[in-house]
């Protein structure tokens, strides 16, 4: 077995002080390239393309329900939150009775919603019962 010298009054193995190295090394270079890999793989495994309307965030839901004339108003604002323009999104408002059944539905078309955009909408719906709640979603459009 060989032994070199490492510093004044210590003794080392060869392959120890390479080992030892290597893990310094692997170390200090990790974060580096666990960024860089993380960064490709999103870009490469994009969970939507851009200009999806999975990327349509709907926020300031709020509804107006009016018994006399049989309908609800409901007003809401999206925001597309991707990186590139959708450019046609059906908003779909559905009314939900206390125990969660289905009292209507309507939509509306947005056209055109560019990268960081909030739009503010608004859809009637006629009720069929009392309503509870309203759920609103953002679904391509049909062609």
């Amino acid at each position: 077995m060989r032994l070199c010298y490492t510093r004044p009054g210590a003794f080392s193995d060869p392959v120890v002080l390479l080992m030892k190295t290597l893990r310094t090394a692997a170390t200090a270079l990790l974060p580096a390239v666990t960024v860089g890999l993380l960064t490709v793989l999103g870009l490469a495994c994009s969970r939507t393309p851009p200009g999806s309307v999975d990327d349509l965030f709907v926020t300031n839901k709020r509804f107006n329900i009016d018994n006399e004339a049989g309908v609800v108003r409901v007003y809401a604002r999206v925001e597309n939150t991707g990186k590139g323009i959708v450019r046609e999104a059906k908003m779909e408002a559905t009314l939900r009775s206390a125990d969660g059944s289905k009292r209507g539905a309507n939509n509306v078309i947005l056209k055109d919603i560019a990268p960081g955009e909030k739009r503010d909408f608004s859809i009637i719906v006629t009720s069929h019962s009392q309503a509870a709640d309203v759920d609103i979603l953002a679904r391509e459009v049909e062609k």
